[in-house]
Order: C-alpha cells, then sequence, then structure tokens
C-alpha cells in the first residue's frame, strides 16, 4: 500500500471501495451557522484521507468533490443534503471559488 502522502484522491476511493461495507458520510445543513458532517471513525477517515490527498496532488487540477446526489453518492447516507467541493489554492487559472464554481461547474 503506498505511503499516505502518495495516494490521489481516486486511490483513496479504490482503496476503500474495497471494504466489504463502505463507510457513510452525512453532509446536511444543521442550522443557519453550521454544516453537519456525520460518520463513524472509518467515514470520518475515508474523508480525511480524500482532503489529504487533495491537498497534496502535484497536478494543475485544483478541484475535486463528492456529491449525494452525482459523482461519489456511494459514500453518503439517504439523509445527506449537501455534498462537498475542495478548492485548492492557489489554483493555476488564477481562480477564486466563486469563479471556478462557475467555470468548473459542480464538483465531479
Amino acid at each position: 500500500m503506498p505511503k499516505a502522502k502518495e495516494l490521489t484522491t481516486n486511490d483513496v476511493v479504490k482503496l476503500w471501495s474495497k471494504r466489504t461495507k463502505r463507510p457513510k458520510l452525512t453532509i446536511a445543513k444543521l442550522d443557519r451557522d453550521t454544516v453537519l458532517i456525520e460518520g463513524s471513525a472509518d467515514a470520518l477517515e475515508f474523508l480525511g484521507q480524500f482532503v489529504l490527498a487533495h491537498s497534496r496532488a502535484d497536478s494543475d487540477d485544483c478541484h475535486n468533490g463528492l456529491s449525494p446526489k452525482g459523482a461519489g453518492n456511494a459514500w453518503f447516507t439517504k439523509e445527506s443534503t449537501l455534498g462537498l467541493y475542495l478548492h485548492r489554492l492557489p489554483c493555476p487559472e488564477h481562480k477564486v471559488l466563486r469563479d471556478s464554481v462557475e467555470k468548473h461547474g459542480k464538483a465531479k
């Protein structure tokens, strides 16, 4: 198994997909000011490894995401109403989040 710092987001997904029971996350708006990210220890570890892999990526691909109603939906519970969209700065296209979402669309 590669060292954690060598894993890509695709590697993380493949590694965790091999489990008999995939960990599931619930991401939802808890109240006006708070987003709930809930899951088992394994689910939170998966999310942590996914975020770390994205932060360490050498590629020019500055954005990545998971959605309960799109790509990555296998990682979410039915109660999830929100996905996540990661955008690493500095962006090779010199964009900020708002500009990136307009150009790239929703999380892939």
